[in-house]
């Protein structure tokens, strides 16, 4: 051969068949069908030498411009024209193929022009030798198998028959591993393969010589020919045999085998039983057969006693090893002229069974596991996109039943909105795409429910029907927990109190809003820190170690900590540590759920204050009552005195000082009360000037020497106020300015004004939409350190203070604020940091005033009438029957109030009115009222106290009484009342008294 100017001689040494063992040894080892074709072809390019070897696959074209795969050996050769591997396929290639597809046997083609390779046309022929030939394959579509040389190149007649040799080799080897990979894929092929095994056996059977069954030759004659002359046991023994329904053992079932002559066993039978010799075997018998093989060499002898030509039955024996075999027993009636001769076949099946059985286990295992999954599973078929099987979990899921979801199409298992994305998805599971990978869908229930599943596919393919099959998880359970813990992730988020995450070590992993609002720090500022990063230094050591001890130990820890917030105050928590285990009992985390108590601590210290003052004005309750009666009789007698002694001014002047410091000491119990809180709320006109006063006399005592107070009264106008809480607000203006002087060693002074002011519209705007008019107005200054400009606006918040803890509540001036409101006046603060500050309180004028008088007029008021009186201290009554009397009343005493019970029963025509005390041993005076009251309801009552909780002038009013007089009262102040009294109830005596 020659190309360009060069002979080419083809050494056909190569061509040998060691080299073609060779590339059998190498196909031989690839499993698959592609590295068996790759392997091929790059093993005949150098057997060859030729400049490449290609194949095309497959080698039809049944419609032109469609692709073609293309393999070739060297990918770097100039014509090499592939496109992605494929190759298009025009008119020309087109014919070419058909002409190669007419020859009905493997044809080999010699071409100078090559009609496959070419850059940019597979039409355009090229300067090319090459060989061609079809690979037929028996399971697979043909093949186009060729080389080629760019040099012109004679193949010759050897190397042209050797290349066919290669090419069968290659297709039985091909053929080989598909019809192998075909077996794999598909079990139905499997089981006919296994079929026709079986069938195969059946027809070996009637061989005996050198077949791989166990073959017996029997000769039965001999049974018939002395069945009369043996003796009556073999007789019945015999009748055993022939009814098979009574079965026997074995030692007469050897007895009666041993009128059958055994002619002949195959070597099949020797190999089978494990004997060394058809001797050994044969005298050996008995111990070949079971209990189950006893019972069919039985039936098999009675069917052939009763005229049957042919017995078959499944059956085992027992090797002389002892190992079980599963057979089937085959007899056969040889034809004439041997028709007493019986072939037995013993076919060993016992892998076969335990494929069936390992078959059945596997199908049983699909079938539980069809039947008990927790997810529903469908089969599709992937041509029609139709349901061919579920399980009972997509019957439930669905709430359609099995016939009803047999034929569904694939999309009316989800809405009919998400049609497009359902076809998509399963086009993409039949084409292998997002087989492992789950996608969350919808399920549409039978009742139009929605169900949330995900769905996962995988496909087979069973007798060339390509099944896929989908398993839908419900998704309810996960979405419901995802909503809870969306929903606790949220409760943490926006919860009151303080959460914290951190590692085994302390170091925090998570805070939530509540955390950055207490401490003040943000998140970004804490993350990463130890969780002591707000520590406050207030704890001691072994309080730490103790809940470290406790959390580590798993335990949970609750206690108050007391931690300092960013801007360096102090605050307290409530604090709850848990301990997060992981799935090992390790703890991976703790969990603080803090609550800041600080408020809480202040409310209850307030409320121990409070109980403090209920105490106090307990005890000073109790006070007042026994030290208003004393004053009662020394005011009462002094001014009793002062009507004898008209003539004698020392004596009368002496008795005017008396009252005045009676009338003083009893304005002192009720500063004692007010300051218990033990009045009520009494809103009356007043003169405001007699309050400051008395307030600063009282403050005065514990003002140190070293702070001057000053006083300028310059009004005596009158206001509508409750004294009690007028004088509550300026003793806590005046503590207010104290406390500003605290530190102040010298030059410390307080000035309070009292003045009146006309304010006008404008002004009335800027004190908070005063109405115009006139008001008192009191001004309590100081020279302290002053307000700053950052709290001016805040020092009327409740609970807001500059001072410590341990000093003050933040609730003085947050009362006053709220006290001047509610008596629809102002309060104004100005304040200069370092020179002092000054408050003024706006109170509305009242109309009327009064004059001040500091003459005592000790004219009585005189009256007529029949007066009871009843009090358990004698001086008061001795006091107030002299007043009564020498006004000119008639009157009946006495220290019980039972006694006085009795008193009244007897006169009641003649007791106009009733004056007693509250505060009694036996009855008190409501107790007395309720009992007069049922004697005789329009006797008029007057109840006297010193102190009680439950009654005052106006509660007295509410309960039918007639008058209250607050001890110590002079005698005018009772002359009044009992005129008063009388006077109203002159016309009401009732009928029945």
């Amino acid at each position: 051969m020659e190309c360009n100017g060069v002979t080419t001689i083809f050494n056909m040494s190569n061509l040998t068949i060691q080299q073609l063992k060779l590339l059998s040894s190498a196909i031989a080892q690839k499993n698959d069908t592609d590295a068996i074709m790759k392997t091929a072809v790059r093993a005949v390019r150098k057997i060859f030498s030729a400049d490449n070897s290609w194949l095309l696959y497959p080698c039809v074209a049944s419609t032109p411009s469609c692709r073609l795969q293309y393999f070739a050996c060297r990918k770097n050769m100039p014509c090499f024209g592939r496109i992605d591997k494929t190759f298009v396929v025009d008119d020309a290639l087109q014919r070419f193929l058909q002409q190669l597809n007419q020859a009905k046997k493997t044809t080999t083609f010699q071409s100078k022009s090559c009609m496959v390779f070419s850059r940019r046309s597979l039409s355009r022929p090229c300067a090319c030798s090459q060989l061609v030939m079809i690979l037929r394959m028996k399971n697979d579509r043909p093949w186009l198998f060729g080389i080629c040389d760019r040099a012109t190149r004679h193949w010759s007649q050897e190397q042209i028959d050797f290349f066919q040799l290669v090419g069968e080799r290659v297709q039985h080897s091909y053929d080989t591993v598909r019809l192998q990979e075909t077996v794999q894929r598909d079990i139905a092929k499997r089981q006919k393969i296994e079929t026709e095994i079986l069938r195969s056996e059946q027809r070996l059977r009637s061989l005996f010589q050198n077949t791989s069954i166990s073959q017996w030759l029997l000769d039965i004659p001999g049974l018939r020919q002395i069945k009369g002359a043996v003796g009556e046991k073999v007789t019945e023994q015999t009748a055993k045999f022939l009814n098979a329904d009574t079965p026997i053992n074995a030692v007469d079932l050897w007895h009666a085998a041993g009128l059958v002559r055994i002619v002949d066993v195959n070597a099949a039978t020797l190999t089978l039983f494990e004997a060394s010799d058809r001797a050994y075997l044969l005298s050996s018998f008995q111990s070949l057969l079971s209990e189950k093989s006893l019972l069919t060499l039985q039936h098999a002898l009675g069917a052939l006693f009763s005229g049957k030509k042919h017995f078959s039955e499944e059956t085992d024996f027992i090797t002389l090893s002892g190992k079980m075999l599963a057979v089937i027993l085959n007899v056969d009636v040889m034809p004439s002229p041997d028709s007493h001769m019986v072939l037995i076949s013993v076919a060993d099946i016992t892998a076969r069974k335990r494929i069936e059985e390992e078959l059945f286990d596997s199908r049983e295992q699909y079938r539980l596991l069809m039947e008990n999954s927790s997810d529903a599973i469908v089969l599709y078929d992937a041509k029609t996109f139709e349901v061919i099987e579920v399980n009972p979990k997509a019957v439930e899921l669905t709430g359609r039943s099995v016939d009803k979801l047999i034929g569904l199409k694939q999309h009316e298992l989800h809405p009919p909105e998400e049609y497009g994305f359902h076809k998509k998805l399963f086009q993409a599971h039949i084409a292998g795409k997002n087989d492992s990978s789950a996608t969350d869908v919808t399920l549409l229930h039978q009742s139009g429910a929605r169900i949330p599943v995900q769905i996962s596919a995988s496909r087979t393919t069973i007798k060339g029907r390509t099944i896929l099959q989908r398993i839908y998880h419900d998704m309810r359970k996960r979405v419901q927990d995802e909503e809870q813990r969306r929903l606790l992730a949220t409760a943490v988020e926006q919860a009151a109190e303080s959460v914290v995450i951190t590692d085994p070590d302390g170091v925090i992993e998570y805070v939530n809003p509540a955390y950055e609002n207490v401490t003040g720090y943000s998140k970004d500022e804490v993350i990463g820190k130890k969780a002591g990063v707000v520590k406050s230094g207030k704890m001691e050591k072994y309080q730490y170690k103790l809940l470290w001890e406790t959390i580590s130990a798993g335990k949970v820890w609750s206690g108050k900590i007391i931690n300092r917030k960013k801007d360096g105050s102090l605050f307290t928590e409530e604090q709850t540590i848990a301990p997060v285990q992981d799935n090992k009992g390790k703890i991976s985390h703790y969990v603080a759920v803090k609550r800041d108590i600080t408020r809480q601590n202040q409310l209850k210290n307030i409320v121990r204050q409070t109980q403090k003052m209920q105490a106090i004005g307990t005890l000073a309750g109790g006070i007042a009552h026994d030290f208003n009666n004393i004053l009662t009789a020394i005011l009462g007698f002094a001014e009793l005195s002062a009507l004898l002694c008209e003539d004698n001014k020392v004596l009368k002047s002496n008795l005017e000082e008396i009252i005045t410091a009676s009338e003083r000491a009893g304005q002192l119990i009720k500063q004692i009360l007010t300051f218990s809180r033990q009045t009520e709320k009494n809103i009356s006109s007043l003169r405001i000037d007699l309050i400051v006063k008395e307030a600063l006399r009282l403050l005065r005592a514990s003002l140190p020497a070293n702070i001057a107070l000053e006083i300028d009264i310059r009004t005596k106008e009158m206001v509508r106020a409750d004294p009690t809480q007028i004088h509550q607000v300026v003793m806590n203006l005046c503590m207010n300015a104290f406390q500003a002087l605290e530190n102040e060693n010298e030059n410390g002074k307080i000035q309070v004004i009292l003045d009146v002011e006309k304010v006008g519209p404008r002004q009335g705007v800027e004190l908070g939409n005063l109405p115009s008019g006139q008001y008192v107005v009191l001004q309590v200054k100081d020279n302290g350190h002053g307000i700053a400009g950052e709290h001016l606006d805040r020092i009327f918040e409740p609970y807001f203070t500059t001072r410590s803890k341990d000093e003050g509540t933040g609730l003085g001036l947050s009362v006053v604020h709220g006290i001047v409101e509610d008596h629809r006046g102002a309060l104004r603060v100005e304040s200069t940091p370092g020179k002092g500050s000054c408050f003024y309180v706006y109170l509305p004028s009242a109309e009327n005033q009064v004059t001040d008088s500091s003459e005592v007029d000790f004219t009585l008021k005189t009256g007529e009438g029949r007066i009871l009186l009843v009090d358990d201290e004698q001086q008061i009554i001795d006091y107030e029957v002299q007043v009564l009397e020498k006004a000119g009343y008639v009157t009946f005493s006495t220290t019980s109030s039972k006694e006085a019970i009795g008193l009244f029963q007897r006169r009641k025509q003649k007791i106009d009115l009733i004056v007693t005390d509250m505060a009694m041993p036996e009855l008190t005076g409501l107790q007395l009222f309720d009992q007069i009251r049922q004697i005789c309801k329009e006797t008029p009552v007057l109840l006297c106290s010193g102190y009680s909780e439950h009654v005052s002038a106006q509660s007295a009013a509410e309960l039918g009484l007639n008058g209250y007089l607050a001890k110590p009262f002079t005698a005018e102040q009772l002359l009044d009342e009992v005129s008063r009294i009388l006077i109203e109830t002159k016309e009401k005596v009732p009928a029945d008294c």
